[in-house]
């Protein structure tokens, strides 16, 4: 009896292994026709899908991935005087000084000794107001260095050679900054081991980069306002056009724009 029973279980346990075998075969042999069209790790980050594997030609092919809008900033911005529909770049340029003093270079916030000569009602502000008036600052410092232009030079003829270059010293840009000022500003990312090759205005150097001469010099005067507490200097002052007394000061021109923010009124 119990080898009835043994030789009946073998039977039953041949004729399902040979059953699952069966199937498992089928299973691989039409899994091999379709291949994964769509990977999990495509790069979100620049909006291009890593490339999939061949489909067939009844296949959809795979999308790339579309990247997310940028975050609308919940403050709005008052605009800044250099804005205008001729030059849309500047609203950028806006929107970046906005970021930068809000978050970089944050300290500027609490104000200045002489910060209520430019806006008045500035300690009555919130953090994102006081980030549009300093803002509207560095525009005002811009139009009197600059005239606007992210590719301004001048030479200072009274400053020798510039360390960095081993040329003579050359202000640059919306803010008209040097390649010296990365001896001591270790914040300027101006290169010019890379700047060198390229002609004296062209836009794809470092230190005329809008955005790199702009994070560079708010923190030059971030600098300024920690160590000597004021905006307007006698001396000590990185910008000829805010130096009290100089022969380029345009104090009052820069006071009146800013404070024609109506956030200062």
């Amino acid at each position: 009896m119990a080898t009835t029973i043994y030789k009946s279980f073998r039977h039953h346990i041949l004729a399902t292994t040979l059953f699952s075998t069966l199937v498992l075969s089928i299973g691989c042999s039409q899994s091999g026709q379709f291949p994964v069209t769509h990977l999990g790790d495509s790069n979100q980050s620049s909006g291009v899908a890593e490339p999939a594997p061949e489909t067939p030609d009844t296949e959809e092919p795979t999308t790339p991935t579309t990247p997310a809008e940028p975050e609308v900033p919940s403050y709005k911005m008052q605009a800044l005087a250099w804005e205008s529909t001729s030059y849309p770049q500047r609203t950028l340029w806006s929107q970046h000084l906005q970021k930068i003093i809000g978050t970089d270079w944050n300290t500027l916030l609490a104000g200045a000794d002489d910060i209520e000569d430019f806006c008045p009602t500035y300690y009555k502000l919130d953090n994102d107001e006081r980030a549009n008036v300093w803002a509207q600052i560095f525009v005002a410092i811009t139009k009197y260095e600059s005239a606007y232009s992210p590719t301004s030079r001048m030479q200072e003829t009274t400053m020798g050679t510039d360390p960095v270059t081993g040329k003579p010293v050359y202000s640059e840009g919306l803010l008209q900054l040097s390649y010296q000022d990365i001896q001591w500003s270790p914040w300027c990312e101006f290169d010019w081991s890379k700047d060198k090759y390229l002609s004296a205005t062209d836009p794809k150097k470092t230190i005329l980069d809008p955005y790199l001469n702009l994070d560079c010099g708010v923190g030059i005067m971030a600098k300024q306002v920690k160590n000597k507490g004021a905006i307007v200097l006698s001396s000590g002052v990185y910008w000829a056009v805010i130096k009290r007394g100089g022969s380029y000061q345009k104090i009052s021109a820069i006071q009146s724009i800013v404070k024609s923010l109506a956030l200062c009124k």
